[in-house]
């Protein structure tokens, strides 16, 4: 049977916002820029400003006109594409596509040889950038942790000089200030062949933050001009806690988050128009309860689905988070804020969704939760598919043959389809007796297991000796 006419594929999205809610937003953010102004404690970045018809006042406050804004706003490219140690493209960020990575420096581990809760060691960063090296669904990394066993002053120069080793996937890097900020380029250009090669193939991508409220501190601004020198991606994301930081109202966090993002953009479009630049900012509540931080809370949900919503509006790649959960260990709580995230990162198509892994509200790291992750990710990005509705699915010649009280597990549709379903890899859909002859295992055992097998057995092709070498005189140079 033959229909006039195709009905077109659709895929599960979640907009949160209407085009009215949409602009209320924008126009209430540019106001906050316009009567309250962000304090910038960035000499360059204040000069570069007020030549570029911003209005200063009290020393470091800045007004911006709605024009300065938008001019910049609208040079922001709408896609980075980010490869591997390669020169491979490996993330498209543009649209509404989903990629996942584990979060940067939580103090403790979840070992999961003993099961203790410890601070991290270097060994231990390692074998998670080896772990997230061999997930197929982990498609960049950060730092993880901050290990304890190494001088604190070169942290995050050897975090890099490890992510750059024991992993070919692209790499989100934090840094505490422009050297070192600087070092992890250099780094990077060492694997990439040279500078100009890491800027075609951006490899790398750096996360920073302004300082809520309404505030750019000296150290952060320097690390976002030097990134739009170097024309690779950045993230200066805002992460405020509402009723503390922000104000209590998630319209609120979303009009100061955005205020604090628009001048961010400013800076970097006005010191290098065009280069990439990544939407972004975890709006969390503090529970007024437990005074915490809240990584799975309905509402962060529904204030990163707006955040993705917002990027896609103005056309610039976003930033997100999935993977993460308020839990102290990777018990049926972990679970279920793990499966709500990832659902909602990708329903609401935020590109760079970093923070996998994350127990206890950013704290710990657990890596049998981004082997969790990892597999909730594969089984979204496959709902995310949604129905296709073709001549060929409709199969009503195939109904006709087989008719009432038939069955279909022999016709030639059957056999050409059953592998367009999603096959789990940890979950279990046996039934009991099958269950216990095969074990009898709980998924968190299942998860561990896969942990261990990953550490025994994936091996990273090793940097060109040249490269390694030069990453190990630049971190010498940190010390």
């Amino acid at each position: 049977m033959k229909s006039a006419n195709k009905i077109a594929f659709n895929s599960p999205q979640f907009n949160i916002l209407s085009e009215t809610q949409l602009r209320d937003i924008h126009l209430a953010a540019l106001e906050v820029l316009r009567r309250t102004g962000i304090r910038f404690h960035h000499q360059g970045a204040l000069a570069l400003l007020k030549k570029a018809g911003a209005f200063i006042s009290d020393g470091n406050l800045v007004k911006f006109p709605a024009s300065l804004v938008k001019s910049c706003m609208a040079s922001v490219p709408d896609r980075v594409v980010m490869c591997d140690r390669f020169g491979n493209p490996a993330m498209f960020l543009e649209g509404r596509r989903t990629y996942y990575g584990t979060g940067s420096d939580c103090l403790y581990f979840l070992d999961p040889e003993t099961g203790e809760h410890r601070k991290f060691l270097e060994a231990d960063i390692i074998n998670g950038y080896r772990l997230c090296d061999a997930l197929p669904n982990i498609s960049f990394l950060m730092s993880i942790g901050i290990p304890s066993d190494v001088n604190p002053a070169i942290a995050y120069d050897l975090q890099m000089a490890r992510m750059l080793e024991h992993s070919t996937k692209p790499i989100v890097f934090v840094t505490n200030d422009r050297a070192s900020c600087q070092r992890a380029i250099d780094m990077a250009a060492a694997v990439a062949g040279s500078h100009e090669a890491l800027q075609q193939q951006q490899q790398i991508l750096l996360y920073s933050e302004p300082s809520s409220p309404l505030q750019q501190s000296d150290t952060a601004v320097d690390k976002l001009i030097l990134m739009a020198e170097n024309r690779l991606p950045v993230v200066h994301s805002p992460g405020p806690q509402m009723g503390a930081v922000a104000p209590i109202t998630m319209a609120g966090g979303l009009v100061m988050s955005l205020a604090e993002i628009m001048s961010s953009i400013v800076v970097h479009q006005l010191t290098n128009p065009g280069a990439p630049f990544v939407f972004g900012a975890g709006i969390h509540h503090m529970d007024m309860k437990s005074m915490q931080i809240c990584y799975a809370s309905p509402e962060f949900q529904l204030t990163k689905a707006a955040i993705a919503q917002l990027g896609q509006w103005y056309g610039i790649p976003t930033w997100g988070y999935a993977g993460c959960s308020d839990a102290k260990v990777l018990d049926e709580q972990a679970a279920v804020e793990a499966m709500m995230s990832v659902m909602m990162a990708a329903f609401g198509g935020s590109n760079l969704v970093h923070d996998v892994g994350y127990m206890e509200s950013g704290l710990t790291t657990s890596f049998e939760m981004i082997v969790l992750t990892d597999e909730l990710a594969a089984m979204t990005n496959h709902m995310l598919k949604g129905i296709e509705v073709t001549d060929e699915t409709l199969l009503v010649d195939e109904l006709h043959e087989v008719g009432p009280g038939g069955n279909f597990l022999i016709t030639n549709a059957t056999r050409k389809h059953f592998k367009d379903y999603w096959f789990p890899g940890l979950l279990d859909r046996f039934v009991y007796p099958r269950w216990l002859k095969n074990g009898g295992t709980t998924l968190g055992q299942r998860l561990n297991t896969r942990v261990k097998k990953i550490l025994a057995e994936h091996q990273v092709p090793p940097l060109a000796p040249e490269a390694r070498q030069k990453i190990e005189a630049i971190l010498a140079q940190a010390g």
